[in-house]
């Protein structure tokens, strides 16, 4: 423990200097990277979307995280963008809200892969070379920077699953993509989109897997943004209908058989370079997992690909209810097959606990921002009173 806080504070020493520095900028084939299946032929991941935070990194967050990561311990730990938030205006300060969450994660030993949101690097001195930097300073990071793409795709690359009995024997594989930031390829405006080069690059990669292990190799694919397929996905109305999003003059909901909630307007990009049209014409990757629009949760099948949105954990943006972490199985003996759940607020916190309800509502979206200092003296309160009955007791 104490040669985990000397390395992060000498990495920090470092970001305070004068000095310059980069990314490896090693490839999949290059990273220092050997997931197996455990004995048990499972194979646990959690997803973490939204952190948005910066330094300090709000209570409630930090409760929340510390929380799930004790009860639902797993074997890969994947960051789906907006790590930080766009305050994080200089490099030191985007340094210390990125140790907020990687030392718990470095204590923890679990590995971590990430891929940047649109937040990450924006308003900030601190460009994705220099995050991916502090990134590997870590120990329990096993991502890259990836291929060459440029710096506004840096981070994205592949993580293969090996078998419990043979690691040379590849399983599954998780496809990791930096799905950009804004638009600055036309006059669309709106998100960026996932560039032609890092499609290219998944096919052909996808292709000389294939090739190496005699198969498809079933995959997972995270990315930040959610494709600009979303609206063919979902049902279409011209009227307001219950559950229902606006869009463009239409309302949309979740297709009959989908689980969880559209609770926002998706934010996907405006346009598209053909990533859907690879992955179904590749046929390896089975879900599709984003994160991005915080208090969706939803999960459902489009053309043989299911399309699956986490909600934020990060309680300094907007939330809801369903703010947590979503939890992903997979299983040896049914490679192409995983099974999924959303772990939330509620779950780890009981709703009768007068102090975890009252935190709850001192910084949640589902009550008006001017009765958030009061629920949070109720709060101090409930905690106060359970310390006395536990000292009573």
């Amino acid at each position: 423990m104490l040669k985990k806080t000397a390395a992060v504070i000498l990495s920090i020493a470092l970001i305070f200097s004068s000095v310059c520095v980069i990314a490896s900028a090693k490839t999949s084939e290059e990273a220092d990277t050997h997931l197996q299946y455990g004995e048990d032929g499972k194979f646990r991941i959690m997803q973490i979307a939204d952190i948005q935070d910066y330094f300090p990194m709000k209570g409630i967050t930090k409760k929340v995280l510390k929380k799930v990561l004790a009860d639902y311990p797993v074997d890969l730990i994947v960051l789906t963008g907006d790590n930080i938030a766009s305050t994080t205006l200089v490099r030191p300060y985007a340094a210390l809200a990125i140790n907020e969450f990687m030392l718990m994660l470095e204590c923890l030993g679990t590995p971590v892969v990430m891929v940047y949101g649109n937040h990450d690097d924006e308003r900030t001195t601190a460009d994705k070379a220099f995050q991916m930097f502090i990134y590997e300073r870590y120990k329990c990071f096993v991502g890259c920077a990836g291929e060459d793409f440029g710096e506004s795709n840096l981070g994205t690359y592949y993580v293969p699953i090996y078998s419990s009995a043979d690691k040379n024997v590849m399983v599954n594989n998780i496809w990791m993509i930096d799905s950009g930031t804004y638009n600055d390829e036309n006059d669309l405006g709106g998100y960026g989109c996932v560039t032609k080069k890092q499609i290219e690059w998944y096919k052909t990669t996808s292709e000389r897997l294939e090739r190496e292990n005699g198969k498809k190799i079933p995959s997972l694919m995270f990315q930040h943004i959610v494709i600009p397929e979303i609206w063919d996905a979902l049902d279409e109305h011209d009227a307001p209908v219950e559950g229902s999003v606006g869009h463009g003059g239409k309302y949309y909901t979740l297709p009959q058989g989908a689980k969880g909630t559209l609770a926002e307007t998706p934010c996907p990009p405006n346009y598209s370079n053909g990533q859907f049209d690879a992955v179904l014409e590749r046929g390896d990757v089975m879900a599709m997992l984003f994160g991005h629009d915080h208090v969706n949760s939803y999960e459902f099948n489009y053309r043989g690909v299911d399309l699956v949105n986490t909600p934020g954990v990060g309680f300094r943006s907007y939330n809801s209810e369903e703010e947590g972490v979503r939890l992903i199985t997979l299983d040896e003996s049914r490679p192409d097959t995983y099974e999924t759940e959303l772990v939330t607020y509620f779950d780890l916190f009981d709703r009768n606990d007068e102090a975890a309800m009252n935190l709850f509502l001192s910084d949640s979206s589902t009550v008006d921002d001017s009765e958030h200092f009061s629920y949070f003296i109720k709060y101090l309160v409930a905690l106060v009173k359970s310390v006395f009955s536990f000292l009573s007791f």
